[in-house]
């Protein structure tokens, strides 16, 4: 992260900048990070508010990085602050940090002052050994049991259905008689999920894991087997494959379960014998099972009570214009951004999850959806944090523009729940700010919620 923001620092306009979905990513990952590590390393164990102060530190830089902009006037000062980044980087990553970075003197002109001014006092209130809060805010922790667990309908209708397609695969596996079909009954309850978007994602994940290993077992079996019968060949067959399974599970949750079932296909299928396997009949069958019971169990979800997390989606991105209107609300001391990261991730994690439903076919509650601006509102959310945070640095006092945009923000989580229309609402911004404009036209260019064709066609059917 340091080292992005010495690289935007000397060149602003070389790559594009961090979005604010990196940064809430980037985010989550250093407090898990920081949570286990303070538990394994002892040096971080000894003295966890110090290195609390500096995972701070360097997300607030990645943070002001995004707002950096072209402009010869403030060169020296970002040539100045890049200097200053890579000794921390170094120094974090070398050895025990003595806050060795040099006093910083800006000469305060050009567009970013005020960003490389906040830059340049997180930086030496590090050194100095002075605290640098992380993201503040109060973050809503998952009870252990749903409020509704014993209420909800949807958790039976769940297990009936996981339960209804596991039957249906173990009578055909029963009475086909055909042993090697036995994953069949297994994909029914891998890739039941609650959710029909997560059960259809980790479906294709299941086939296309199980596919990919499969092919690359049988190319094995075939091309290169024959021609070795030592165990460094066995490990050289097999290592690169293992390998490539571990870095895809290593990645992104959209894409880890992946790699877990290459690695567990192909282990099952080149593994499993004690000798060079020459009946692919095995192979075969472990493929085809999976590709039944996945078909089996993604029929059942999509006709038999079909689970649409779409509501849940409005009611989301409501609560994250809200959040996002709390933060420009707030004073700049007091700001709740860690709700807002925190609300951010989760909102396009379910994005992602209602965008995987199979929102074309008829028998979906919810066809609507398919023409929601889900991906542009969430755009937007990350064009308007990253633009009102600009706006507050370079802010005169008393400057009423972010609550006005607050009050905006609100009215249009409203309209999202309510899919209505979008009046045209325009800001007066301070022009002399730099983002004065750019946080105007982000405003005016929301994604209307109103009713689609789809929506309009299905309410007059009803009536």
């Amino acid at each position: 992260m340091l080292h992005e923001v010495a690289r935007r620092l000397a060149a602003p306009d070389a790559e594009a900048p961090p979005t604010f979905g990196e940064t809430a990513a980037q985010f989550n990952q250093l407090q898990s990070l920081f949570a286990q590590a303070s538990r394994a390393t002892p040096e971080i164990a000894a003295d966890p508010q110090a290195w609390r102060s500096r995972l701070a530190a360097t997300l607030r830089c990645y943070q002001l990085a995004a707002l950096l902009q072209a402009d010869e006037a403030d060169s020296d000062d970002r040539q100045q602050l890049s200097q200053a980044v890579l000794q921390l980087k170094n120094a974090l990553s070398e050895g025990p940090f003595d806050g060795a970075i040099p006093p910083l003197t800006l000469s305060g002109r050009g567009v970013n002052r005020a960003v490389l001014q906040e830059m340049a006092t997180t930086l030496q209130r590090l050194a100095q050994g002075e605290p640098v809060a992380l993201p503040q805010g109060e973050v809503e922790k998952a009870p252990l049991l749903a409020p509704d667990a014993w209420r909800n309908p949807a958790y039976l209708h769940f297990a009936l259905k996981t339960l209804l397609a596991t039957l249906i695969c173990y009578v055909f596996y029963t009475a086909a008689d055909w042993q090697g079909l036995h994953t069949i009954m297994l994909s029914c309850v891998i890739v039941a999920q609650p959710g029909l978007g997560a059960t259809m994602q980790k479906t294709w994940l299941r086939i296309g894991g199980a596919l990919l290993a499969s092919l690359l077992a049988l190319l094995l079996i075939v091309f290169v087997q024959p021609w070795t019968d030592s165990l460094s060949g066995l490990l050289a067959m097999s290592l690169p494959v293992l390998a490539l399974a571990a870095w895809i599970a290593a990645g992104s949750e959209r894409i880890a379960y992946a790699g877990i079932q290459i690695g567990f296909t192909f282990a099952l299928a080149f593994l499993s014998w004690f000798a060079p396997l020459t009946n692919l009949t095995e192979l075969r069958d472990r493929v085809l099972g999976i590709l039944l019971g996945v078909l089996v169990s993604s029929i059942v979800h999509l006709y038999l009570w079909p689970d649409s997390e779409a509501p849940q989606l409005k009611t989301r991105l409501a609560a994250l214009y809200r959040r996002l209107a709390d933060c420009l609300a707030a004073p700049k001391e007091a700001v709740p951004l860690a709700p807002l990261l925190v609300a951010f991730t989760d909102s396009e994690a379910l994005i992602h999850r209602v965008r995987a439903e199979p929102l074309g076919t008829y028998a979906h509650p919810w066809p609507q959806a398919k023409g929601w601006p889900m991906r542009a509102t969430l755009a937007q959310v990350e064009e308007i944090a990253r633009l009102s945070e600009g706006y507050r640095l370079n802010a005169a006092p008393g400057d009423p523009t972010l609550a006005r945009c607050a009050e905006q923000l609100r009215r249009y989580a409203e309209r999202i729940e309510q899919e209505a229309t979008a009046p045209g609402e325009q800001l007066t911004a301070d022009l002399t700010n730099p983002f004065g404009p750019a946080l105007a036209a982000a405003l005016a260019a929301l994604p209307d919620w109103g009713p689609t064709p789809i929506a309009t066609e299905q309410q007059a059917k009803t009536s």
